[in-house]
């Protein structure tokens, strides 16, 4: 088996957002409507950077849709404070994919919130899970070798049944 490549062993640093006044609340922070919403944002970006979005359903006829997710708030952000998004693969079998996003406070070096979730692969002809091509599955599996050397997260989803 190859070793895992070093290229690949970081998270994904793919959504950045300033907090603007619309995604303020009453209590004068980020509304949690907004941390679903940037958490969302970058959940799509990785899924386009690992060639698994809008291309890869218009030639594969294939996807993925969400059926786990958690997340949790840990600080709160205010307004004009710089966010970024660092998200990782936890694991993936035949037909699952584990993803792990880290909602980070740049402005106070700070990790705000985690999201967490689980995507299965459809085939969208039947509407029905499905195996990932093996070429896929094959990438994916790189990337989740080489993220495992990241330190650990605490993630409460598995793959395991």
């Amino acid at each position: 088996m190859n070793s895992p490549d070093p290229a690949l062993a970081q998270p994904f640093r793919l959504h950045r957002a300033t907090v603007p006044a619309e995604w303020i609340d009453v209590n004068d922070h980020m509304n949690v409507e907004r941390y679903y919403h940037v958490l969302y944002r970058a959940q799509v970006e990785v899924t386009e950077h690992l060639e698994l979005g809008r291309n890869y359903v218009a030639s594969r006829g294939l996807s993925k849709m969400v059926v786990e997710s958690n997340f949790r708030f840990e600080r709160e952000l205010r307004l004009g404070e710089q966010v970024e998004v660092r998200s990782r693969l936890l694991g993936v079998d035949r037909k699952r994919i584990h993803f792990f996003h880290e909602l980070w406070n740049l402005d106070r070096d700070m990790r705000a919130a985690v999201g967490e979730q689980i995507d299965v692969h459809v085939d969208l002809a039947t509407r029905r899970s499905a195996p990932l091509p093996e070429d896929v599955l094959a990438r994916l599996q790189r990337i989740v070798a080489a993220q495992a050397a990241l330190p650990a997260v605490p993630a409460r989803l598995t793959l395991a049944r």
